[in-house]
């Protein structure tokens, strides 16, 4: 006879459930350091092209050149708000997941005491039952002692 494994599957369930979410983390903050370089990335470009129309209005290299250079750079500032907004989902995402990541924690914490608390059970249970047995021989073969 053994122990009941329901508690044990709750606890391995609980633990691959974590193991996903904190993959899952990994995942996000790899994205969030990605977006955050991208975003260093723009603003460097933004500055070398802003600097580059201040150094081209000294050359007066016409109009249409400005209105082009003038153009690329709102492009540029366009999609820096776009990743800004992105970094700030991930955030966001990344704070969800911390939380998940906690209450899986106590949620797997809490299956494997269920699981030791079965345990020990059963082996009180089984410690009684030996013990009883063990009783009833001992008191059968003083009956038998006593009626020689």
């Amino acid at each position: 006879m053994k122990a009941r494994q329901c508690w044990s599957i709750m606890a391995g369930k609980a633990e691959r459930k974590l193991a996903q979410i904190q993959a899952d983390t990994r995942h996000a903050n790899k994205l969030l350091e990605t977006l955050e370089a991208s975003q260093q990335r723009l603003q460097v470009l933004y500055e070398e092209y802003r600097l580059q129309g201040a150094n081209a209005a000294q050359l007066s290299h016409g109009m249409q050149d400005a209105m082009n250079q003038r153009q690329f750079m709102s492009q540029l500032a366009t999609l820096s708000q776009r990743v800004a907004q992105d970094i700030e989902r991930a955030k966001t995402a990344l704070a969800g997941l911390g939380q998940q990541q906690a209450l899986a924690e106590i949620e797997r914490l809490k299956m494997q005491t269920l699981d030791a608390q079965e345990v020990l059970a059963f082996d009180l249970r089984a410690r009684r039952r030996e013990q009883r047995s063990m009783d009833e021989l001992g008191v059968s073969q003083f009956n038998r002692i006593g009626l020689a």
